[in-house]
């Protein structure tokens, strides 16, 4: 075993977020933490109730955050989590699923084989249908049905079931996911 697997069971929670999820510690910056089972960065955090099946095919980048009793399902195919994504509670990421950075995965999502891009906020309870596409920066309302095979244009922001075009997120709007993305992980790296 690696010293930072070591160091990463040592490992005492000093705040609440820390309180709930396990991180894994490696000695240089660039450096991953791998395990028999699953390659996560170094500075993602990860829920003990948090739940990897076909760990293997799953990438979790860093300042990444999986919350408590979030689902990723590699066994289906591999799974690729961004930096700075937020996967919140309960939410089921199945495989073939990619995420890309600085997204926010509200409670109760659940993703399929699909493709979200930077920046994109999936709503609490929302469905990404299999082989759909959001492309950079979308918004999917709570509660939310993207089809399969659906591709939503950038900015895009969708309401319903199915899902239907409500407008556009702006410019400063998709900066500000950004910026509150990479100050969540800033804050966690200083609590830690």
């Amino acid at each position: 075993m690696s010293a930072a697997v070591d160091a990463a069971a040592q490992w005492t929670p000093r705040t609440p977020l820390e309180a709930i999820a396990s991180v894994c510690i490696c000695d240089e910056e660039d450096d991953d933490y791998a395990s028999d089972n699953w390659t996560a960065a170094r500075s993602t955090l990860v829920a003990k109730t948090a739940k990897v099946q076909g760990a293997e095919r799953v990438r979790v980048a860093g300042d990444a955050v999986v919350r408590g009793a979030a689902e990723i399902r590699g066994d289906a195919g591999p799974v690729g989590i961004g930096r700075y994504v937020d996967v919140g509670p309960r939410v089921l990421v199945h495989g073939g699923a990619s995420v890309g950075s600085h997204a926010l995965l509200q409670a109760d999502a659940v993703i399929h084989d699909a493709t979200i891009g930077v920046g994109c906020v999936v709503g609490k309870g929302a469905v990404i249908g299999s082989q759909a596409v959001l492309k950079d920066y979308c918004v999917v309302a709570a509660g939310a049905v993207v089809p399969d095979h659906s591709v939503l244009a950038p900015f895009s922001i969708v309401a319903g079931a199915p899902c239907r075009l409500l407008g556009a997120v702006s410019p400063a709007q998709a900066d500000e996911r950004r910026r509150v993305a990479e100050l969540g992980a800033a804050r966690r790296r200083a609590a830690g």
